[in-house]
């Protein structure tokens, strides 16, 4: 990667590579900040398949020290600033990171990781031109296909967090497939909204800045009014975006700016990160691809255009064909392959396959092994414990999962995690983490069934675990049992807890002073997350709130006649505060409120 961008800063210097607000960086730009921040990582001690933690926000910086990590030879961590610190400090400790790139502002909160900071606004300012840079750029070690690229945490059965370690073969595989599929040139306008600990982050970044052409960074505020982000798109010329998928399904029935000939000037839009149930709508003016890879597959395995609905006849899109260099083998439970047709197994081979796991016991490693179809000694692939089947042209479906992992929001979560955080609490003294839906039609839930301590309260329990975990990992509730059930192997019977009814209320929401506002507020909520329940002092966002669901709450608002915004409930997210704020809030909502 660190080549291939010299070498379009080398072809077009002046040519935009990032652009956040009205700030540009143009390639020569880059290359001298890039520069600048490899030489001081290669000056602290780090080199190839050495981790150097990156804990900024989404934005150029990012993009910046992640494309000097790759230059001094050595993987990056990215990282998100809004999970709990701790989380974030095990992280680094957990994946041996020598440093940390990070800001002034953000160090404190990763200062015990047991890495040095660099601090990239503290950085002195960097000398432009030839003489500093070289012709071609910063002198990248020597790296192979096998080089670490860079690390990504996923969830582990085991109950910890898994580092994946994804290497430069599989990168740049990823690379030489995106620019093909979608003939990116240096006159393409691309975007970054992704997470940073999405590695969907790589798969915005790279395939841009090697290909010469300019990263956009998407405002937050933006991510969650699917118009107005509709709008800026159009306003940016963007020509190719990835979303993830619901924030995708809110923006295809949206009304789409077009040129002249019928076209929207966004003609491809990349969708991935959760299931997507549903096809393209009649008309959409841009091209949809519905992309499918686990974490341990160098972010995208298969890709496929998404058919229109009426193709669908009410079933969910496929996930498409394997990309150009991985291999997709449909298995049975003895490895065999099954027929055409028939449900079994994804195993994925090919240069997408990552190394494995940092630091793992052997008996976390058990779904990597060897490639017995591939022909050649040392090829390795990976059980993904996704169930699909073939259709006849090498079309893929997705079917289900084998084992216990949960999609909550678009985040994969395996619920031995979220137990292991849990028993950590005090008086805890067992317990079960299950889905739950709480109404037929309502999104699936984490809740916590647990034996606990006598005189210990649930609530104190959950409110525990939220400095520990974040929101989209908290249970929604914390259950008291007297026991957990069993099956006849001795095994928790965790069908039997999906299917229990949560227990009632312990506080209902109440009208303050007479006034039903906050009751009708409530009802929402309620009925939006799923939740049986909400008390006055609840959180939006911590009882399973998110920034999509800002989006329909604030439509379900408006069509009982409150005038609510989206502001609004990031500025209030407490019930009460919420509740408040709205009844002093002019309802007349004509003047485009």
């Amino acid at each position: 990667m660190p080549e291939r961008i010299a070498a379009q800063a080398e072809a077009g210097p002046n040519r935009p590579a990032v652009v956040e607000g009205d700030n540009v960086l143009s390639y020569a730009d880059l290359r001298t900040r890039v520069n600048a921040l490899a030489r001081r990582i290669t000056e602290l001690g780090a080199g190839p398949d050495d981790v150097v933690a990156l804990y900024l926000r989404r934005g150029t910086d990012l993009v910046v020290a992640a494309s000097a990590a790759l230059s001094a030879g050595a993987a990056y961590l990215a990282l998100d600033t809004d999970t709990p610190s701790a989380r974030s400090r095990d992280f680094i400790e957990g994946a041996g990171a020598k440093l940390v790139v990070t800001q002034a502002a953000l160090a404190e909160q990763v200062a015990m990781a047991g890495a040095t900071a660099v601090l990239v606004d503290a950085l002195p300012e960097p000398a432009a031109g030839p003489a500093a840079d070289g012709p071609t750029g910063w002198p990248v070690p020597a790296l192979l296909p096998s080089s670490a690229a860079y690390v990504t945490y996923t969830s582990g059965s085991t109950g910890q967090p898994k580092a994946v370690v994804v290497e430069h073969g599989g990168l740049a595989n990823l690379v030489g497939w995106y620019g093909e599929q979608y003939t990116v040139t240096t006159g393409d306008r691309m975007t970054q909204l992704a997470r940073p600990s999405f590695d969907a982050f790589a798969l915005e970044v790279w395939p841009c800045l090697t290909h010469g052409a300019a990263l956009h960074i998407v405002p937050q505020n933006l991510l969650s009014v699917p118009a107005e982000l509709v709008a800026w798109l159009h306003g940016r010329h963007i020509s190719v975006a990835f979303v993830p998928t619901p924030l995708a399904v809110e923006l295809i029935d949206l009304p789409w700016p077009r040129e002249a000939d019928g076209t929207a000037r966004l003609r491809a839009m990349l969708v991935g990160g959760d299931r997507l149930g549903r096809g393209a709508p009649d008309g959409l003016p841009f091209m949809m691809y519905n992309n499918y890879g686990p974490t341990e597959g160098t972010v995208v395995a298969t890709c496929g255009r998404v058919p229109a609905e009426r193709e669908q006849r009410g079933t969910p899109p496929p996930i498409g064909t394997p990309i150009h260099g991985v291999t997709a083998y449909v298995l049975d439970p003895q490895g065999r392959p099954v027929a055409e047709g028939e449900t079994g197994e994804l195993h994925l081979g090919g240069a997408g396959v990552a190394r494995g796991y940092l630091n793992a016991a052997p008996e976390e490693t058990g779904r990597f092994g060897d490639d017995p179809f591939a022909g050649r000694s040392g090829a390795r692939k990976y059980a993904t414990g996704d169930l699909v089947r073939r259709d006849a042209d090498d079309t893929l479906h997705f079917v289900g999962r084998i084992d216990d992992q949960l999609k909550i929001n678009g985040v994969r979560i395996e619920p031995g995690e979220v137990e292991a955080v849990l028993l950590k609490q005090h008086g805890v003294l067992a317990a079960a983490v299950v889905p739950h839906r709480t109404a037929p039609d309502a999104a699936v839930a984490l809740v916590a069934h647990a034996v606990l301590a006598e005189g210990v309260d649930p609530a104190e329990v959950r409110r525990g675990m939220t400095d520990e975990l974040p929101a989209v990992m908290v249970p929604l509730a914390v259950v008291r049992v007297e026991a957990l059930p069993l099956t006849a192997h001795g095994k928790v019977n965790r069908v039997e807890l999906s299917a229990r009814p949560l227990p009632e209320a312990q506080v209902k929401p109440e009208a303050p002073h007479g006034n039903a506002l906050e009751l009708q507020i409530a009802e929402l909520w309620m009925e939006l997350l799923g939740v049986p329940t909400v008390a006055p002092t609840d959180s939006f966002f911590d009882i399973g709130g998110d920034s999509l669901r800002v989006i329909r709450l604030v439509k379900a608002a408006r069509r009982e006649g409150l005038a609510l915004q989206a502001d609004d409930v990031y500025m209030y997210p407490v019930l009460r505060d919420l509740a408040s704020a709205v009844l002093k809030a002019p309802q007349d909502d004509e003047q485009g409120r």
